[in-house]
């Protein structure tokens, strides 16, 4: 099903249920961030930490750990306005910057330019948290290890 939505200049575009699946990547910082949390966020999860960017480079770093991020987030505007929803695209082109996130309680996406972002709130849970490669293939293992089991033991 298509529905058809309307961006903040009144363009139309379309909005399908099923969205695309995109790529996860995963981003190590190489300055430091202005971080409220005492300490860095473990590597498993971002869940709980807080960004206030204070530079470009910066942003455009916290940017991509948003857009790999497995959980809702939440933006906290200049104008001290405050967001929370998915975000599922990122367009990263200068001064014309922006992210597009789902929202609970909105039909279409909003899309937000990164100049007008104060902090990021890695609110929502990471679905994908301790469910590495490693952790599925230990699990399989356990589990044939006790198929074996139940196996000879019939």
């Amino acid at each position: 099903m298509v529905r058809v939505c309307r961006n903040r200049e009144g363009h139309a575009f379309p909005q399908h249920d099923l969205i695309p699946l995109f790529p996860v990547f995963r981003f190590h910082f190489t300055v430091p961030m202005s971080q409220d949390a005492p300490e860095e966020p473990s590597e498993k999860s971002l869940q709980g930490a807080v960004f206030r960017p204070g530079s470009q480079e910066e942003l455009l770093n916290v940017v991509e750990l948003a857009f790999g991020y497995r959980g809702d987030i939440t933006l906290e505007l200049k104008s001290r306005e405050s967001t929370n929803g998915y975000l599922f695209n990122r367009v990263l082109d200068g001064p014309r910057s922006y992210l597009e996130m789902f929202q609970p309680d909105h039909p279409c996406p909003r899309k937000i330019p990164c100049r007008e972002i104060h902090a990021f709130h890695f609110t929502g849970q990471d679905t994908a948290s301790g469910k590495s490669w490693e952790a599925w293939v230990r699990k399989r293992q356990e589990e044939r290890k006790n198929e074996g089991q139940n196996f000879s033991g019939s």
